[in-house]
């Protein structure tokens, strides 16, 4: 049996952090994809291994994820793969031979990029790329081959196949699992179907050592993970998540730096669950690995834990045709307003959703819903048709919509659309990244941004499409637009909104906060007042384990101490404690913005309204 092997049946090993997102970092110029940096930058590569194994590593993988004959015949260089991949096992047995300590190389083998149709023949060329690929590491000198970010179950199967057919080493399969779009209680064991069956099919697979990576945060992926420990157990496993979910700036995608501490705390659960090899991906840093290497130094491999099988998670009335939305006048007029947000369903059916509307419409307390666009970048039902059905049931909307998911002529079709179905107030957003074989963004459009999207809409609104043409009959949207007070650079933030009030913004939404000091400061930074009306954010959090996963986890969200101490010291109480912090905020609301939306908790839109009580 290999040494790698027989490590894992010993001990518990630490893998590295997020390679991609490093060299990104620390590069002060642009590349078109980090295999090359191999070549170009060698240097930078074996910085960044070396900080991981000073960090505690003792797993590095190779920077040669997209070093296959697909992936570099996109950047012209499909004849590179045996010197791009030689040069990367190059630089991480250098790094290893430097910091002077025993750790692995593993050849780090990523999708091949081609869209997946099971066809014979793509299977036999899959695995002709993925054996070639193979064969120029094993050539260098790794020590195991590391399968990462998969997304399809078929594809990992021909890697695996490709890679057993050039050599005999070791192989680690990963599997990227995709996001969660709604952030409900980690307690939670309800899984969703996709994520069940890309489990199971990993479950399956003839590796060595299996496992998932990338995909999301450490507290989303820990579920997932001791799913698959409980269907296999005796196995080889690996747990190796992104920092979080990425968002989209200035062109590049970011990644939370959750605090080391959190990162020492799964570390401690997925050994728990039966992990034997646990690292990060994406946007994991040196600081979050050395806080995993702290946190299972000593420990040994545990039993899997035994669980129970995850439960499985479960004609449009004529509309108006008035020029202006209700929300527009209760804003012209200074009236307080409330909305409540809503997601699509990720089905056809809409009756879940309409309920919940009928229940706010009735209650007297709340004005409209916004409503989601494909909330964490993942499928649902369309926002601007969802919010035309829900006009029909009498309660306005404010329909999200980011350049994300359709093209600049795309996007104003869709919208004339929505506008003759009743919808008459936009929320112009960036959008969450999707993320597609484990590459942010890679399926996205973004023809333009929030700022000029925003722009392109004021322009529809007065009679010419974006390309200057005029259409007849424009509409006359209500303009909303996000706004982060919680942003690490304020400057940076303020400067965008401002762009963003230029192009014709007419109210905005703030990103999520819980204290009131950061819109103060945004507001001192701003000139003293906002120009537009503002409407808050307010989240009922509903325990403390929940507020951790925001906080460190998701982009944009911080939860102060001040707040994680309430919800922790109220133990089984956390639940009416987040409701009477939220019932707080929505009466600082009312002295310093013009209204709020309301984040019901998870699958309980309806418990949005216990806000109003007493």
């Amino acid at each position: 049996m290999s040494r790698f092997l027989t490590a894992l049946d010993s001990g518990v090993l630490v893998a590295d952090g997020g390679m991609g997102s490093t060299l990104h970092q620390l590069s002060e110029r642009s590349f078109r994809a980090p295999d090359e940096v191999n070549l170009e930058q060698p240097d930078l590569v074996l910085a960044v291994h070396l900080r991981f194994l000073q960090a505690g590593a003792r797993l590095i993988e190779t920077n040669t994820f997209g070093a296959n004959r697909a992936r570099l015949d996109r950047i012209g260089r499909a004849g590179d793969v045996a010197s791009l991949n030689a040069r990367a096992v190059k630089l991480a047995r250098e790094a290893r031979d430097i910091a002077g300590v025993d750790a692995f190389v593993g050849g780090s083998i990523g999708p091949s990029g081609l869209r997946v149709d099971r066809s014979d023949e793509q299977a036999v060329h899959l695995r002709d790329i993925f054996a070639e690929q193979a064969a120029a590491l094993e050539d260098r000198g790794v020590d195991t081959f590391v399968l990462e970010t998969f997304t399809s179950a078929w594809e990992l199967a021909r890697a695996v196949e490709g890679v057993r057919r050039t050599s005999s080493l070791p192989i680690l399969a990963q599997m990227a699992l995709p996001a969660a779009d709604e952030w409900g209680e980690p307690e939670d064991d309800a899984l969703d179907p996709t994520v069940l069956r890309l489990v199971e099919a990993l479950a399956a697979l003839d590796a060595d050592v299996i496992g998932l990576n990338c995909s999301v945060g450490p507290g989303q992926i820990l579920p997932a993970f001791k799913h698959l420990a409980s269907i296999a157990p005796g196995r080889r496993l690996a747990v190796q998540p992104n920092s979080g979910l990425p968002r989209r700036e200035g062109g590049r995608y970011l990644y939370p730096s959750a605090d080391p501490a959190y990162w020492g705390q799964f570390a401690k659960d997925a050994v728990a669950a039966g992990a034997r090899l646990v690292g990060g991906c994406c946007g994991t840093t040196p600081e979050q690995i050395n806080a995993v290497a702290q946190a299972i130094r000593g420990l040994g491999p545990t039993t899997a834990v035994t669980a129970q099988p995850p439960a499985v998670a479960r004609a449009v009335a004529p509309t108006t045709t008035a020029k202006t939305g209700r929300l527009a006048e209760r804003l012209a007029s200074g009236e307080f307003v409330v909305s409540v947000q809503v997601d699509p369903p990720k089905s056809t059916q809409v009756e879940v959703v309409l309920d919940a509307v009928r229940a706010f419409r009735d209650s007297g307390h709340v004005h409209c819903v916004d409503v989601n666009s494909n909330p964490m970048a993942r499928l649902h039902m369309d926002a601007l048709w969802l919010s035309a059905r829900i006009e029909a049931e009498g309660m306005e909307t404010i329909a999200h919509y980011t350049p994300r998911d359709a093209s600049l002529m795309g996007i104003q079709g869709n919208l004339l659309g929505a506008w003759q179905a009743g919808v008459r107030n936009v929320l112009v957003i960036t959008g969450d990244p999707s993320v597609v074989r484990g590459e942010p963004g890679a399926g996205d459009v973004y023809q333009t941004d929030s700022i000029g999207m925003v722009r392109s809409l004021r322009q529809l609104n007065e009679g010419r499409d974006t390309f200057g043409n005029t259409i007849g009959d424009p509409p006359a949207f209500t303009l909303g637009v996000a706004v982060n007070p919680n942003h690490e650079d304020l400057d940076f933030e303020v400067e965008r909104f401002k762009r963003k009030l230029d192009a014709g913004a007419q109210f905005a939404m703030t990103q999520v906060f819980f204290e009131w000091d950061c819109w103060e400061r945004f507001l001192e930074k701003l000139g003293g007042t906002c120009p537009i009306p503002t409407l808050a954010a307010v989240w009922p959090l509903t325990s403390h384990r929940l507020a951790l996963r925001l906080h460190h986890e998701v982009p944009g969200i911080l939860v102060p101490d001040s707040v994680l101490g309430r919800l922790e010291a109220a133990g089984a109480g956390a639940r009416d404690e987040g409701f009477a912090m939220a019932r707080q905020m929505l009466a600082g609301a009312r002295e310093r913005v013009q209204g709020v939306y309301v984040i019901a908790p998870f699958k309980q839109p309806v418990a949005a309204l216990e806000l109003f009580k007493g």
